[in-house]
């Protein structure tokens, strides 16, 4: 609806002022181009203007960020001066220091590692449901199905250690043969 409208406008306008253009004396139209011409002058105008401003505002602005890196970079070496005067005062210091933290760090790292492997190895821990509950065996066979009589039994062989004896041991350190 706005697309007619506005045609409609644009039509109706173009047809107005061909109507008054054909209307006018040659000096009413000498004027009428007169004064566009002068509108188009004086928009070149501006906007010759306003592209000088551009350009120096530009200048300015290039100008305050040579400033404020000559600041930033002045900074930068009085800091590193001081750094160097310092470390230079207090001998091996500060890459010893260093060096220690990150050997500290290392050895906790490895330390942390190591107790993980050890927490791990007691993960596979095969319980017998028989005896967790104190249900007998006869209650199973009554079950009728084989595979869970016969899960008991093989979780009770010799490989698999009993729940009372998993919390007495104390945890193997494999830690010195890893490495």
């Amino acid at each position: 609806m706005s697309k007619k409208g506005f045609l409609f406008g644009l039509a109706l306008g173009g047809a107005a002022i061909a109507t008054v253009a054909m209307k006018m004396d040659e000096d009413k139209k000498a004027e009428l181009k007169a004064r566009a011409q002068q509108g188009i002058a004086d928009f070149k105008d501006r906007a010759i203007d306003y592209a000088f401003y551009a350009n120096d505002y530009a200048e300015d602005f290039k100008e305050e960020a040579g400033k404020q890196f000559e600041d930033a970079k002045s900074k930068v070496a009085d800091f590193a001066d001081q750094y160097q005067a310092a470390k230079e005062a207090g001998g091996e210091s500060f890459g010893s220091s260093l060096d220690q933290a990150t050997d500290s760090l290392r050895s906790e790292l490895a330390r942390v590692e190591a107790d993980e492997d050890v927490d791990n190895v007691n993960d596979d821990i095969v319980i017998d449901s028989a005896a967790a509950f104190g249900t007998d065996d006869a209650a199973k066979d009554d079950a009728g199905d084989p595979a869970e009589t016969a899960a008991p039994e093989e979780a009770e062989s010799e490989d698999t250690p009993d729940v009372d004896q998993v919390k007495d041991e104390k945890p193997v350190d494999d830690s010195a043969t890893d490495k």
